[in-house]
């Protein structure tokens, strides 16, 4: 089946998915640099996620207590608290609330998900113990679809003073010939068993329209290794 990513939130406790935005949220589904997930990313980094840890995390690796990269720190003493030892996937899809509810892209897929949640619940008398969207059951779509996904010029590190521009940089495979429709922004975050753990994991990420002053501009990036 192949392994499975989130872009994941360890400080606000959240996460958006690719699948509710109908596309594959395997590794390299949704990397297209004009895919809605990526756009709905770059919108939270803008704003409700500015300033958080954020990584793209894959369903069949765990996380461990001595880790050297301090987000995986953490999601594993998340694990701990809640019970899950070790597998912060299915903490994160018990405990993270997803907000891709929030974007009119995923509204489609989010109405019809929500749908069978209140319908379970008006049938059975019951809810599924975790309440994936966090919605109100008696405004279930209050506050929903309101966001829309963007891109920005710039994706800047602010934990290493560095950006890059898709405009500006070479964005390469490794033998450098150019890929011209790949955003290396998974590969650069992401912690899972297909990658290896991502040169700006657990860097405080963020986005914008402006170059950032007394930051180096990326001139090459590669999206394979």
């Amino acid at each position: 089946m192949g392994e499975y990513y989130h872009w994941v939130n360890i400080d606000k406790k959240e996460y958006i998915t690719p699948r509710d935005f109908d596309y594959g949220n395997k590794f390299w589904e949704s990397m297209h640099k004009d895919s809605d997930p990526l756009h709905a990313l770059r919108a939270l980094l803008a704003d409700e996620w500015r300033g958080d840890r954020v990584l793209w995390f894959g369903d069949e690796m765990r996380v461990t207590e001595h880790f050297p990269n301090e987000a995986i720190r953490i999601l594993y003493a998340q694990s701990v608290e809640f019970g899950y030892p070790g597998d912060a996937y299915d903490m994160i899809l018990d405990t993270y609330r997803n907000v891709s509810c929030l974007f009119k892209e995923a509204e489609e897929d989010v109405r019809e998900e929500i749908g069978y949640y209140i319908k379970d619940y008006l049938e059975l008398g019951r809810l599924e113990p975790y309440n994936e969207y966090g919605i109100d059951l008696e405004h279930p779509y209050e506050g929903l679809f309101l966001k829309t996904g963007r891109r920005y010029k710039y994706t800047i590190n602010h934990t290493k003073k560095v950006y890059y521009s898709l405009d500006e940089t070479d964005i390469l495979f490794q033998n450098n010939t150019k890929n011209d429709f790949s955003d290396p922004l998974p590969i650069l975050m992401g912690y899972g068993r297909v990658t290896e753990p991502g040169e700006w994991l657990g860097d405080i990420i963020g986005v914008s329209d402006s170059k950032p002053e007394g930051y180096l501009l990326l001139k090459k990036l590669y999206m394979d290794r």
